[in-house]
């Protein structure tokens, strides 16, 4: 079982703070350009940091017992929270390039919940077969791993498209620095170690918070409201 220090758990609030200042920008860019859509990546948002935060608290707990109080269920809600959440985030961003881009939109709530829906009837079925076996995990995992990177993709691509340099090429460092953590994960995790991944990841998310509020600036004054449109129209 992994070892944490106080202030190495104290640490790991920081990236959580840094993610759910720049997520609430994306959700508030994606609201301005589509309200309706908004509500999926304000529902999104929600669960990614509860996430986050119910793994930080984990990380706490298990510093403050010396690893002997482990609440294996705010553990598990990094995979079980982010999964979905990241996937409504992806969804909602795609939609938002493709409104922006004066593009085709699909139904607002139907494509996603119905993939997150597939996604834990798999991991339940996995759960009941074998609840020993970590497979259940390994599929929440895959699709949050998956559901970050296209979402990284997708706003790097939009601001290059919007012509935001600076934006764009934070917004790839700090999916480099998603590349590294998942790496760095599958070392053996010493105290050093940690502090280093620690460190790649609160920096990670602060380059990520200065991206997505330089986006959602220029979205706010350059790009329009899906104005006078219906919930029907806009999920169309």
């Amino acid at each position: 079982m992994e070892t944490y220090t106080l202030s190495l758990a104290l640490v790991d609030f920081l990236p959580v703070l840094f993610a759910a200042i720049g997520l609430s920008f994306i959700a508030r860019m994606v609201t301005h350009v589509n309200p309706y859509q908004g509500q999926i990546a304000v529902l999104g948002v929600f669960l990614t940091v509860a996430g986050g935060l119910a793994k930080a608290v984990w990380k706490l707990v298990m510093a403050l017992t010396q690893s002997q109080v482990n609440l294996t269920l705010l553990d598990d809600a990094l995979f079980v929270l982010m999964a979905p959440g990241y996937t409504l985030i992806a969804w909602s961003v795609w939609q938002t390039a493709r409104s922006v881009r004066r593009q085709k939109t699909f139904h607002v709530w139907i494509p996603p919940t119905s993939f997150i829906a597939l996604t834990f009837a798999g991991s339940i079925t996995l759960y009941v077969a074998n609840p020993f076996s970590p497979a259940w995990e390994r599929i929440l995992l895959s699709v949050m791993v998956l559901a970050t990177t296209v979402t990284g993709i997708l706003l790097i691509i939009f601001a290059f498209r919007q012509n935001l340099p600076q934006a764009g090429w934070l917004f790839i460092l700090n999916l480099v620095g998603v590349f590294v953590l998942n790496g760095m994960a599958r070392m053996e995790q010493t105290i050093a170690l940690q502090w280093v991944e620690q460190s790649i990841n609160a920096i990670s998310w602060l380059v990520f918070w200065l991206a997505a509020s330089k986006m959602y600036q220029y979205v706010r004054h350059s790009v329009g409201m899906y104005a006078g449109r219906t919930p029907q129209a806009a999920s169309v």
